[in-house]
């Protein structure tokens, strides 16, 4: 297995993939690369909210709106032990809602709060929380990233070092990003709820995050790269690619890359058609989209050692340079969808995926026009009934 792979947890073939038939741009090249981020370490106030125990309720009730004081006259005035009350008036001293000496209690600002709104606020000081941001325009991450079983950030890139290159941060780290944050509407999906105030950045470091970075011809909104990181499992983060875009240093090294991978296609591509016997089709250059190397359909039934990917599939070569597994037969691609969808619904499928299996497949396959009448036809002619029959069944109801 390629080392780039293993580190970056998906092929790079599937990110290419993913800017082709899904984001309909052109992949140029692929390169697998270690995306600059920060962790950034600050002291917060964190307020957390919860049920009121039903005795703690009508304990601030009594003192807020009956005028009581002293826990006496509270454990008098509820019918209760007193032991019980000033057990609980303890509590509610510590967790900040109770202030003053027994006889002249009175609610605090966070009680009276609690109060007016029936939730028990606790207010815990001095904690310490991580936040990310990217290393090139410092834009907050999303909650994906803080995911180290998904695939988050590494926290050193020594491991990838000799086979992933590693793109620069950008300056030293800018502390009002922190604030920026905060004042998100939407903060809670960069991992910091509301509920969260930072009061001071107590420092940073840097880490990595292994991405494939796509350089794209009609990228969505215009983009000129796809960036497919390890946490996405290899679908685009548009705010990643957007960050990519103001910097100078990353984009000269993956220009640099996307060079090397054009000077390198040819002996490459021609050392993988070698080791599948394939010598004899070489890559060309087709309309508007990558090279493309043609097989008869007999070529994808090989089952030796190394059989070629599948048809209409994205190969991505060593230096980053890609090209698409093709058959120029019409009918052999239609017999390919079929296949592929036949697989596809070895599991129990809702019909929305199938519907979006097709399209994919459609974008990958080229087949023609093939409405759901057309396709269900085609899988009759070709044989098979019960795939006919279980699309039908499926696709009414999408």
């Amino acid at each position: 297995m390629n080392p780039r792979t293993a580190a970056l947890g998906f092929d790079p073939a599937k990110a290419a993939e993913h800017a082709a038939f899904t984001l309909k741009a052109v992949p140029l090249s692929a390169h697998t690369v270690m995306f600059p981020v920060w962790r950034v370490e600050v002291r917060a106030t964190v307020t957390e909210a919860q049920p009121y125990q039903l005795i703690d309720h009508y304990l601030i009730r009594c003192v807020a709106e009956a005028g009581l004081t002293g826990s006496a006259e509270l454990a008098d005035f509820l019918s209760l032990d007193p032991a019980l009350v000033r057990q609980a008036l303890a509590f509610l001293r510590v967790v900040g809602h109770i202030e003053g000496e027994d006889g002249s209690l009175a609610l605090s600002p966070l009680g009276r709060r609690s109060l007016k709104e029936g939730t028990l606020y606790t207010v815990e000081l001095d904690d310490r929380r991580v936040l990310r941001f990217d290393g090139c325009s410092h834009a907050p991450l999303t909650g994906a990233y803080y995911e180290r079983t998904a695939g988050g950030p590494a926290g050193s890139a020594r491991r990838y070092e000799a086979a992933i290159p590693l793109l620069c941060h950008e300056g030293e780290f800018r502390r009002e990003a922190v604030a920026e944050l905060a004042a998100l509407p939407d903060r809670e999906r960069y991992n910091l709820p509301a509920a969260i105030e930072c009061d001071a950045v107590l420092g940073w470091e840097a880490e990595y995050v292994p991405v494939c970075v796509v350089p794209v011809a009609g990228g969505p909104d215009g983009a000129r790269y796809v960036l497919c990181p390890r946490p996405l499992r290899g679908e685009h983060d548009p705010g990643l690619a957007r960050a990519l875009e103001t910097s100078a240093s990353c984009l000269s090294a993956l220009e640099a890359a996307h060079e090397e991978a054009r000077s390198n296609f040819a002996e490459e591509s021609g050392r993988w058609l070698s080791c599948l016997r394939l010598s004899d089709c070489q890559p060309r250059r087709s309309n508007g989209g990558p090279h493309r190397v043609g097989l008869p359909e007999d070529a994808f039934r090989t089952s030796g050692e190394r059989p070629p990917p599948a048809m209409g599939s994205l190969v991505v070569l060593p230096s980053g340079g890609l090209f698409q597994v093709w058959c120029e037969d019409v009918r052999a691609r239609r017999r390919e969808l079929l296949r592929q969808v036949e697989v596809f619904l070895g599991a129990s499928r809702k019909p929305t995926a199938v519907r979006a299996r097709l399209d994919l497949l459609g974008a990958q396959l080229e087949p023609g026009p093939l409405d759901d009448e057309a396709l269900c036809a085609l899988a009759v002619a070709e044989g098979s009934r019960a795939l006919a029959d279980r699309l039908r069944l499926i696709l009414t109801k999408s």
